[in-house]
């Protein structure tokens, strides 16, 4: 239930073992989603590259916490 995480800032480690922190700008439920995932749309992120956000689907993530 990603939609606890709409509007914190959140540590995220992917499942590729990477580390993500950022603030959770949208969450997109799996009623709305066209593969029926959750889905967060990430902002201020802590990776170059990355300026105007991160968007990840439930199945990317392996730990998620609010910070």
């Amino acid at each position: 239930m990603l939609g606890n995480f709409w509007g914190k800032n959140v540590r995220i480690i992917d499942d590729e073992g990477v580390e993500w922190k950022g603030f959770v700008r949208s969450v997109e439920t799996p009623a709305d989603s066209e593969d029926n995932q959750w889905w967060l749309d990430v902002v201020n992120v802590n990776k170059p590259g990355f300026e105007t956000g991160l968007i990840v689907s439930e199945s990317e993530i392996k730990k998620i916490e609010v910070i």
